[in-house]
């Protein structure tokens, strides 16, 4: 069985505006089931830059962070559910990603355990939560929940990207992940909804993906060969994006070309005329998640601030904005202050505002 664990054991890092109160007490223990790759094999390093911006929050949080690999095996994961669920001493936090509906048997697993349950990046499906209700309800160990507006991912690269074209009208095919994956249907769901806003355009064909380059080369190039005037690829993470502009130079065509995830190849592509654009941000959900355990932990629960299934925008990567995030982003996490959203070290009123865009600004600033 493929398992790899990362362990932080964190101290109390000194930030500034820090009370000593809070210092004072003990770490929270966090597990998270990770269920991508330790080390990038061809999917994208999104679970990567998860586990490293979770990581970088836990460290200026004081939270004690382990990392378990899933390695894109849903049977790998549930085996580490189990063996979680058993230890003779619970994490004080559990959180998952309901990956290929692997969310709803973890979650049952741990309906009797003193563990408190976060869900992060996929959310349950409908007929799942019919048929485990919702968070702080027949599961109260279930505290909450939070995702990237996926749909709104899809919807914002091809407004991007309409915007690219000009009064050219949008031919379109779209490459999105596995259909077991919620964040795949969400993200087509969105780009379909702004199609259907615009009021022109044709989407010719979307079709599932396994969120690898290789796959999405190889399913730009039979779609490419079967709309030859398709002037639009999106794709649902930009492994897949890669893939379809490969396949998109390979044939000479004057194709624009949207991924998601705002990863490095990715950065570098836009930067140099490859890429159109990427939607990014997705990758800092276990950071915030972070946010809300520490905060929860310490007395301020998030609920009446901004309830239990919470969501973040993403930010449109392009020519005139990726170097911003090429120097924050990937070169400079350490620099990012997740602190600063937190209601224990800054208090304030209103609703949590989880903000790549601002996150950034702010680093750049300092």
């Amino acid at each position: 069985m493929h398992r790899r664990t990362l362990m932080i054991a964190c101290t109390h890092a000194s930030l500034s505006g820090l009370a000593a109160p809070v210092l004072a007490q003990p770490q929270p223990r966090v597990v998270f089931l990770n269920p991508g790759e330790a080390v990038e094999r061809g999917a994208g390093p999104y679970w990567q830059l998860v586990a490293r911006a979770m990581s970088h929050a836990a460290k200026r949080l004081g939270l004690s962070l382990e990392i378990l690999y899933g390695e894109r095996d849903h049977l790998v994961t549930l085996r580490q559910a189990e063996q979680v669920a058993q230890r003779a001493e619970a994490p004080d936090y559990l959180v998952v990603v309901n990956e290929k509906l692997t969310a709803e048997p973890i979650l049952k697993m741990f309906s009797g355990s003193r563990a408190k349950i976060f869900l992060i990046h996929n959310d349950l499906t409908p007929e799942q939560r019919r048929e485990l209700g919702n968070e702080r309800e027949r599961m109260a160990n279930w505290i909450g929940t939070m995702t990237s507006d996926s749909a709104g991912s899809g919807y914002l690269i091809l407004e991007y990207l309409y915007g690219r074209l000009g009064n050219h009208e949008p031919r379109i095919i779209g490459i999105t992940g596995d259909p077991q994956t919620p964040v795949a249907r969400e993200r087509a769901e969105g780009a379909a909804k702004y199609v259907a806003r615009a009021g022109r355009g044709r989407i010719h064909q979307v079709v599932y993906g396994d969120w690898t380059r290789a796959d999405g080369e190889q399913k730009a190039s039979v779609l490419l060969a079967r709309y030859p005037d398709a002037n639009i690829i999106w794709a649902a993470n930009d492994s897949m994006a890669m893939g379809a502009l490969h396949a998109v130079q390979a044939r000479g065509a004057p194709v624009l070309v949207g991924g998601g995830g705002g990863w490095s190849e990715a950065l570098k592509s836009i930067a140099e005329g490859g890429l159109t654009a990427t939607v990014a941000g997705n990758f800092t959900v276990g950071a915030w998640a972070m946010v809300l355990l520490y905060d929860y932990h310490h007395g301020r629960d998030f609920a009446p601030h901004s309830g239990v299934n919470l969501t973040f925008e993403q930010v449109v990567v392009h020519r005139d904005n990726v170097d911003r995030y090429q120097r924050v982003i990937l070169n400079g996490l350490d620099s990012l202050d997740v602190g600063r959203y937190s209601k224990v070290l800054q208090p304030r009123s209103g609703p949590y505002r989880f903000n790549l865009a601002d996150l950034v600004e702010g680093a750049k600033a300092r």
